[in-house]
């Protein structure tokens, strides 16, 4: 497949004002201090393992054990972990077009972390593999029933705002997952290539709200709590879009609905041409890639037949000094030019202190109440705690769950599993573990009777008697 000069994107602002900054950063000037002094940014050329300029990287921080308060900052710099490659790079575009693949080969090109992207897979199953959704039976409300993306496939707009908590809880997951990408790569130098991000999933929620799937209250509600959260993330470094046309996209979508996406065929909403069409042609090639290419590179190529990854590595590496020269008023990966040891150090503690995550995190505590098809009553709330505390693995931290095989917690520290590391596992949603009643009581030694039984099913066992 013949691959042109003219399917390499622009990179984000106008022709004329990139090759002034390219042909700038070839003078002789590159050595002042200014250009020093963003050397040391992270806003530095890409090198890929092909090229042979690739930096080595140096020994990673040990955050997860550990974390970073203050007196480290004082002991282990944050800048001399940062390389060439020391970069958050997100892949966009429309589903069924092998984003996954080119995302995983180009993280193994440059030498990056690759991250999946954000489903509600990872919401329901905990890190010891239960499911909740095959808890959906002891559920009496049907909004605390699961509702993930193969039922938004066949009704998106069902189950009384379904794609409302959906949508949100992506948007949640999406900004934490980024948040534990970042606070990677600020302590170990390796870079992240991600695909989707907490910055541009706004596009659903406007796609989804024009089609009449989410309430009015709900896309207030999300952009009330984006407004005073996004700005805490720093804007990714490159975007790369593969594109397709709509047509390509649901024919490819049919063919896997036939094998390995069943819940796809004749989906009211991958057969919804005008929807899809609104979605990545108006609102995120037209709104969200040209806003967003005013402080990240993009790169655009059209995936409609697949393509080669070696093509969009070749075009990285001769980006060159392109990439890591910016004067001082340049929008152009301004976030990363943080310029000074110290706002290094802080955006490291945000990200990697519990005392930074938190501030963060409360960020998401409005109090804005009239998000109906989100907030839940208290009946159903206290329901959805019952069953949630009651899933194997969920009702402590993962390395404490001691049913399942953990080890006493006081021997925890012996096997790694301990404090800090094991919050890394734990579910994304609050739990509140005290709930504990006979009803609740008679559950559980239903379950553990049904388990000394060998039934494999045992913890879906004993719920007639729990739920109301």
């Amino acid at each position: 497949m013949a691959h042109s000069l003219a399917r390499r994107a622009a990179l984000g602002v106008s022709s004329q004002s990139r090759l002034l900054a390219l042909e700038t950063s070839q003078r002789s000037c590159q050595t002042s201090l200014e250009t020093r002094l963003l050397a040391v940014s992270g806003v530095r050329e890409m090198h890929s393992k092909t090229s042979g300029l690739m930096e080595p990287l140096e020994k990673p921080w040990p955050y997860k054990k550990i974390g970073y308060n203050n007196f480290f900052h004082l002991i282990d710099n944050t800048t001399k972990r940062f390389k060439d490659n020391s970069k958050m790079v997100v892949v966009e575009g429309p589903p069924a077009i092998d984003k996954t693949k080119f995302a995983m080969e180009l993280a193994e090109e440059f030498g990056m972390k690759y991250v999946p992207g954000t489903s509600m897979e990872q919401w329901y199953i905990n890190s010891y593999g239960y499911d909740l959704r095959e808890l959906d039976h002891a559920m009496t409300w049907t909004r605390n029933k699961s509702f993930d993306e193969k039922k938004f496939a066949q009704d998106p707009a069902g189950q009384e705002g379904g794609a409302d908590r959906m949508m949100f809880n992506l948007h949640l997951m999406r900004y934490f997952h980024y948040m534990e990408g970042l606070e990677h790569l600020f302590n170990t130098g390796q870079g992240i290539v991600t695909e989707k991000s907490p910055h541009s999933d706004w596009v659903f929620i406007e796609a989804a709200y024009r089609q009449g799937w989410i309430s009015k209250t709900t896309r207030k509600y999300y952009y009330t709590i984006r407004d005073q959260t996004i700005c805490e993330l720093l804007r990714p470094n490159l975007i790369i879009y593969l594109d397709a046309p709509v047509d390509v996209v649901q024919k490819n979508i049919r063919t896997r609905a036939q094998t390995t996406h069943p819940w796809e065929k004749n989906s009211p909403v991958f057969e919804n041409t005008g929807y899809l069409e609104h979605l990545y042609d108006d609102l995120f090639k037209k709104q969200y890639l040209p806003e967003a290419g005013i402080h990240s590179y993009v790169l655009t190529y059209d995936w409609s037949e697949g393509g080669d990854t070696e093509v969009v590595v070749e075009d990285i590496d001769r980006m060159g000094h392109a990439m890591d020269y910016h004067d001082k008023y340049d929008k152009q990966q301004l976030d990363w030019r943080l310029l000074t040891e110290d706002n290094f150090g802080q955006k490291r503690y945000n990200y990697t202190a519990g005392s930074g995550k938190m501030k963060l995190l409360h960020h998401f505590n409005s109090p804005h109440w009239f998000a109906d098809e989100i907030t839940l009553t208290t009946t159903e709330a206290q329901e959805q705690d019952r069953v949630r505390t009651r899933l194997p693995g969920s009702m402590f931290q993962p390395g404490y769950n001691t049913e399942l095989g953990d080890k006493e917690p006081f021997f925890n520290f012996l096997n790694g599993k301990w404090g800090r590391e094991g919050g890394y596992g734990d579910v994304p949603y609050n739990l509140e573990n005290s709930h504990n009643d006979s009803e609740l009581e008679h559950g559980d030694r239903v379950r553990a009777k049904a388990r000394e039984a060998g039934d494999v099913d045992w913890w879906k066992k004993g719920w007639a008697a729990a739920s109301h």
